[in-house]
């Protein structure tokens, strides 16, 4: 009776070869120990390499930290819309004299300052009468550009704009409200000028003083003739008025002399 074939392939035994290929128990050993510690020996410097990434990102960390704490948080947007008129907040003011002194006839010249310096922008009357230059004799108002300033020069003004018009010219004449014509001249002395601008309150820059100084005196003329003092001769060697030439010394000519016989007698008859 034959036996029958199959195409399967033997299965190799489960049971661990033995002979003289086959490794020993304390080979199996050393290579599970090498292998441990190649594991042991991976494990450990992936830790270390996490601590020195650690350590160096620290400070990096901590330096940013501090400077989000410096910084002030971003400002709030403020709500759009039309522009609105400028406050004394948002605006500075200034106003200089192109001298400390003038002479008679000189016109003062006067240099403006208005400066936009608030967050958003506003609204300002430019105008003579809107940015006002009011000059002052102590208390007294003597001349203000708004007395005949009358067009309204709306401008609107960012953070860091500056009015581009800035020489004001005063002919030292004062002026009244309304604009009235033919006023007169003030006269030397001290004054004060101050910047403002109108319907702003606080809106008003620091005052500056000059002075109108006073007409030189006159000088007398060397042709003109002068008066000879009286009892004195005349710078010429003319005679006065009365005929009578005084002695050379300048005094006074002798009194005349009286004739005897005109004389009163006593009452006595002596």
């Amino acid at each position: 009776m034959s036996t029958p074939r199959t195409d399967r392939a033997p299965r190799p035994s489960d049971r661990p070869r033995t002979g003289p290929g086959a490794p020993s128990r304390g080979a199996l050993l050393r290579r599970r120990l090498v292998a441990l510690a190649l594991l042991a020996g991976l494990v450990v410097g992936l830790v270390l390499l996490g601590q020195v990434v650690v350590r160096a990102v620290q400070p990096l960390l901590a330096g940013d930290e501090t400077a989000q704490e410096g910084k002030s948080p971003p400002p709030t947007p403020e709500a759009a819309g039309p522009p609105q008129d400028c406050t004394a907040a948002s605006l500075e003011l200034g106003v200089t004299t192109s001298a400390a002194e003038y002479e008679p006839g000189r016109a003062v010249q006067l240099s403006v300052t208005l400066r936009q310096s608030g967050g958003r922008p506003c609204l300002v009357d430019g105008s003579d009468a809107g940015r006002q230059v009011q000059i002052y004799s102590g208390d007294e108002l003597v001349w203000s550009s708004a007395h005949c300033g009358t067009t309204e020069r709306l401008l609107l003004m960012s953070t860091g704009d500056e009015d581009p018009s800035k020489l004001v010219r005063w002919d030292r004449h004062r002026s009244v409200e309304g604009c009235a014509p033919d006023q007169p001249e003030v006269g030397p002395g001290t004054y004060t000028a101050v910047l403002s601008v109108a319907g702003v309150e606080g809106a008003t820059s620091e005052p500056v003083t000059f002075t109108l100084l006073e007409p030189p005196a006159p000088t007398p003329d060397p042709a003109e003739p002068t008066a000879p003092a009286e009892g004195t001769a005349p710078a010429d060697g003319t005679a006065p008025a009365d005929g009578t030439t005084p002695p050379a010394d300048g005094t006074a000519p002798p009194a005349e002399e009286t004739d005897p016989a005109e004389t009163t007698p006593p009452a006595d008859g002596a």
